[in-house]
């Protein structure tokens, strides 16, 4: 396999030559990367020490490409042992490098590490500390991780991940083309391998789509994060023909045509904010447009993330933020936001850091992941939350119109759903429908198929329909009520003038219309 140059190794040596500091600390979940180390930096060295939890201390040599590992002693298996002899080690010896592949906090380690950063001594013979861990925070202090070189390792680069496709293809006579480097995006070099070989081994090829599925099958199992594979586009989502047009002008397109955006100064977007009352297909639109920009959907499994124990929280949503960051471009879906960015109104401690580490990554222009965020209640976000630069584009999402809800009835007839209808008409079934939810809408085509299976038939009627209709119990009066609270948040939150033109122009008249017709009642 071919060398290719690791800018993480070359970052390394520099900082250790300006004297930045003898402990570089790598952070990394890949196990291919320290023995990538070793190999790439053995020539420095005059002997090099590699303590493993479970073999001890051992002595490393390099010969022809291969490490080689000598036990030094079973006296030193423990890691306050292997420090003591590392450190007499230090002590006699010059240009030596130690390396741990540590995984637990260990007051030993701290201390040791703290001693051979202020001691010029190790500066002086050039000795060398690299700690090879996945996070950490879990295994030392923050003041200790201060005076350190701190390295974050990417999981693999798009050369690395065609050398490994190239390597596991040449051995089993199958064929790697860009969008299997694309599609093993985000996973370390171990997973690289270990997907393509699976993918082998199960079907004798290599396969983009298996290579997807074992990817989002890794993704699952950290906890944090959900992979949804989306079905339909815009075309599943009836009506809302506002919305949709805004969202294919602002986002989608300057998304697929990333040249002629950046030639004209646009930058994508990176962020999204849905609001509007329980069941108007805000989720539905987040799915339709990662399907729409054919991007991985990923979505925040929030019962995961927050735990009862001190500072775990904040480091389960760090962790989805980082695993996000490695997959993208993707897009990151958060279902009741509010619950991440209120600040004032809470109290709460784990809250408030979790808030801040939100707050912080929608901050950072470097972030690649567009955050698409829902909920029902924008008032309850903190300005610094939603101010611009985080949120690109604030949207509501209402209750469905006529032609939005006849067009949701056809949807959930014929497009998601084959359900076999006679003489049933849509156009009435939609007049009577005012001031339903989207998702009341679907509802209300399940109540009428179950109705017809009740009567023992293979179709669904009009009558079917009427008999659901008559099922649904609304507070007309509450729901009209609530038209006009979304319709000033609309006008305080939505910042796109046009957007809300169009919006207010469609809606009012409804509102107008909906109150002459409740004062008749």
């Amino acid at each position: 396999m071919r060398q290719i140059e690791k800018a993480w190794i070359k970052e390394g040596v520099v900082k250790r030559k300006s004297q930045f500091s003898t402990v570089i600390i790598y952070k990394t979940r890949d196990p291919k990367r320290l023995p990538e180390y070793i190999k790439s930096v053995h020539s420095s060295f005059s002997e090099i020490y590699a303590y493993y939890i479970w073999r001890g201390l051992q002595k490393v040599r390099v010969e022809n490409g291969r490490i080689i590992f000598e036990k030094i002693s079973s006296t030193t298996r423990t890691l306050e042992a292997a420090l003591d002899r590392v450190d007499e080690i230090f002590l006699r010896k010059e240009r030596v490098l130690f390396v741990i592949q540590a995984y637990r906090a260990s007051d030993a380690l701290t201390q040791a590490l703290r001693a051979w950063m202020f001691d010029e001594s190790m500066y002086a013979r050039g000795h060398t500390i690299a700690i090879f861990t996945e996070e950490p925070g879990m295994i030392l202090d923050d003041a200790t991780i201060k005076y350190a070189i701190l390295i974050k390792i990417p999981p693999s680069t798009r050369e690395e991940r065609e050398q490994i496709l190239m390597e596991v293809a040449k051995a089993t006579g199958s064929e790697v083309d860009k969008s299997m480097i694309d599609a093993t995006s985000g996973l370390t070099l171990q997973e690289v391998e270990s997907v393509a070989l699976e993918s082998v081994f199960r079907f004798g090829k290599l396969d983009t789509n298996v290579l997807l599925n074992y990817k989002y099958d890794i993704i699952r199992k950290a906890g944090v994060l959900d992979v949804e594979e989306s079905e339909h586009g815009f075309d599943a989502i009836g009506g809302y023909d506002v919305v949709k047009e805004f969202i294919k002008d602002n986002v989608v397109k300057v998304l697929q045509n990333p040249k002629k955006a950046e030639k004209l100064g646009i930058r994508p977007p990176k962020g999204l904010l849905l609001f509007g009352p329980p069941g108007t297909g805000k989720t539905l639109f987040a799915r339709a447009m990662a399907k729409e920009l054919n991007l991985p959907f990923l979505r925040l499994r929030t019962e995961n993330i927050v735990s009862r124990w001190y500072g775990e929280s904040e480091k389960n949503l760090a962790k989805a933020i980082e695993l996000a960051e490695e997959v993208a471009p993707c897009i990151l879906f958060v279902d009741e936001i509010d619950r991440f960015g209120r600040r004032g109104e809470s109290d709460h401690e784990t809250s408030r850091r979790m808030f801040s580490v939100l707050l912080e990554w929608l901050g950072d222009a470097r972030r690649r992941t567009i955050m698409l965020g829902t909920t029902n209640k924008p008032h309850h976000l903190d300005e610094a939350f939603i101010r611009v630069g985080r949120f690109d584009y604030i949207i509501p999402v209402l209750l469905p119109d006529y032609d939005a809800r006849k067009q949701i009835l056809e949807v959930h007839t014929r497009v998601v759903r084959k359900v076999p209808t006679k003489d049933v008409s849509l156009e009435e079934i939609a007049e009577k429908t005012e001031l339903f939810t989207g998702a009341e809408l679907e509802e209300l085509v399940l109540r009428a198929a179950r109705n017809a299976l009740r009567e023992d038939r293979e179709f669904v009627t009009q009558e079917d329909f009427d008999v659901s209709l008559e099922s649904f119990s609304i507070d007309w009066e509450e729901r009209r009520r609530q038209m006009d609270e979304y319709m000033e948040l609309s006008r305080k939150y939505c910042n796109d003038l046009r957007f809300l033109n169009r919006l207010t122009s469609t809606m009012g008249s409804r509102i107008e219309a909906l109150k002459r017709q409740l004062e008749g009642l």
